[in-house]
């Protein structure tokens, strides 16, 4: 189900502390628990949103504030979501206490929820943020997303990605909710790979690529393994694998083929395994033609399938 709502305070309805409690209500109830602090009784602000069960767009503009989530708040009131932060207008400073970073328009940062953080605000900002399950984030970024990341958004895929949210925004009239999802599902997809690609601080964890290779040891021998397989396991879409190998100056082929030649030379040297025929090794780690695989190893090993059998019974 798609819906659309919106909320205005301080716009001669709701005024002083009516107004800061019915933002303060409406925020929480839409992001989660956390602790405002206004600049001014008189506060005004207001807001749009579009929303699926899956994904929430949020656009607002306001007076001066800053909201803070202790670990407190966390521990009450756990979301599971991260955010994407889009200023528009202004400048916002978000980040965890001691490392709060100055968010400028042209520049996007991913928070998650369900770490303490501040967010702030000067008069009459403008800015848009994108409530993303953290299994649609972590499924891309891995654990290099807890940390959160700070993306230039003035070229490349990074002006993509932020034209595409605010697109979203403006044209919410006009959309479905297949639609909304979709597009949402696409500007993840580009911020994660502007992400690969930009320069910023190094974050601890896994990447794509460590969980592309990692997928292709624990199914090197099914013979079906493809980079449709790959890519749906690790919940990205096959030209982003494709994109993030590439970087890498490999290719899924080539990675396959590899893993697939070790573990080969793996059970060729293991003398428990020599009643094996070297056609049937090479049918065990998902080789379909026994010509080809040796023709693979010798290319990669410098030698033969049969070399190599021979030099370990020798040293055995």
């Amino acid at each position: 189900m798609y819906q659309l709502d919106s909320l205005a305070v301080g716009d001669g309805t709701t005024v002083g502390a009516a107004a800061q409690d019915a933002w303060r209500d409406w925020c929480r109830a839409a992001h989660g628990r956390f602790d405002f602090a206004f600049d001014t009784d008189v506060y005004r602000a207001r807001l749009v949103r579009q929303h699926t069960p899956t994904y929430q767009l949020i656009g607002w503009t306001g007076d001066t504030e800053l909201v803070t989530r202790r670990a407190r708040d966390v521990r009450r009131d756990p979301r599971g979501h991260y955010e994407l932060l889009v200023p528009l207008r202004g400048s916002l400073n978000v980040g965890p206490d001691g490392a709060v970073r100055q968010l400028e328009p042209g520049e996007m940062a991913l928070v998650p929820f369900d770490v303490p953080f501040q967010c702030g605000q000067g008069a009459d900002a403008a800015a848009l943020t994108l409530l993303v399950p953290a299994e649609r984030v972590e499924g891309r970024l891995g654990s290099r997303a807890i940390r959160g990341h700070r993306v230039f958004g003035s070229k490349g895929l990074a002006r993509a990605s932020r034209d595409l949210v605010v697109s979203l925004l403006r044209e919410r009239a006009h959309l479905s909710g297949a639609d909304f999802d979709a597009g949402c599902d696409r500007v993840v997809d580009l911020f994660c790979l502007a992400r690969d690609g930009a320069t910023a601080e190094p974050s601890a964890g896994g990447t794509v690529l460590d969980a592309v290779r990692r997928h292709i040891r624990e199914h090197a021998t099914d013979p079906e393994l493809s980079v449709s397989a790959i890519a749906t396991a690790v919940g990205w879409s096959t030209r982003y694998v494709q994109t993030v190998l590439a970087r890498a100056g490999t290719t899924p082929t080539e990675l396959i083929r590899r893993e697939r030649l070790d573990l080969a030379r793996t059970r060729l040297s293991n003398p428990t395994l020599a009643g094996q025929t070297i056609a049937a090794v090479a049918a065990s780690v998902g080789f379909a033609s026994p010509s080809a695989f040796s023709h693979a190893y010798r290319e990669h090993f410098g030698c033969s399938p049969r070399e190599t059998r021979k030099d370990a019974a020798s040293s055995g």
